[in-house]
């Protein structure tokens, strides 16, 4: 038994005691009347189930809670019926302009899937145009070409690709090192004319510039695009 509940109610009996001591007391009741009155109305045993029964009554606010889930899963259905019913007892108006909002965001999203596919369909022409011009022109790197190239004035219309063969132009103008080199007889880069005494072979100078060329492509950095470029030059290719 919690001791404050119990004060709590030994409270509340004493207090209930004097009103009635009062009200004995105005019908002319002697003071040892009223006495025994309180002591015959409010025993051990009548505090003690006034106790329990408050205990009681508080246990029942606790277990109101003991059913926590249940009532958030009732709370969930509860709101699933009420939209049911709002959508129910929505006018025809109503009805018509919720459709039609579904609708008008259903097709937005139909427009942007077919942009992204035109677009796709587009990029894919021109790239092709680009590899059969690129071809045309000797360029030997296509990919990297058309990394570089700027294709911004390109179009594409009923008649076909336009504009690809003047960028493709401008970058080989721009960007020599792309192009496919002609084939020379192969010479040695420095060292004595002799073969080497362990029968080793010189590098030629074909090779060190296509190695030199493969890293430019393969790494992009500037720094090796100009270590080719100048190869080039000093082996006067």
């Amino acid at each position: 038994m919690s001791e404050p509940i119990q004060q709590e109610q030994v409270t509340s009996a004493e207090q209930l005691a004097r009103t009635e001591g009062t009200y004995r007391k105005e019908k002319g009741d002697t003071p040892e009347k009223v006495n025994d009155a309180h002591e015959k109305t409010f025993t051990q045993e009548d505090v003690d189930r006034i106790v329990l029964e408050r205990i009681a009554r508080e246990r029942k606010k606790l277990e109101r809670f003991a059913d926590y889930d249940d009532i958030k899963a009732k709370l969930a259905e509860y709101e699933k019926e009420r939209e049911e019913r709002q959508r129910a007892e929505m006018t025809e108006i109503e009805r018509y302009k919720a459709d039609y909002e579904k609708v008008t965001s259903e097709k937005q999203t139909l427009e942007q899937q077919l942009t992204e596919l035109r677009e796709t369909i587009k990029r894919e022409k021109i790239v092709n145009e680009f590899i059969k011009v690129a071809t045309a022109l000797n360029v030997a790197y296509i990919d990297d070409a058309l990394k570089l190239a700027d294709l911004s004035a390109v179009t594409v219309d009923e008649d076909g690709v336009k504009g690809v063969k003047e960028a493709v132009e401008a970058l080989v103008q721009h960007k020599p090192f792309l192009l496919a080199q002609a084939k020379k007889e192969p010479k040695t880069v420095g060292g004595p004319s002799n073969p080497n005494p362990d029968g080793t072979a010189q590098k030629t100078a074909e090779q060190l510039l296509k190695e030199a060329a493969e890293k430019a492509r393969r790494t992009g950095r500037i720094e090796d695009r100009m270590a080719y470029a100048q190869l080039k030059k000093e082996l006067g290719l």
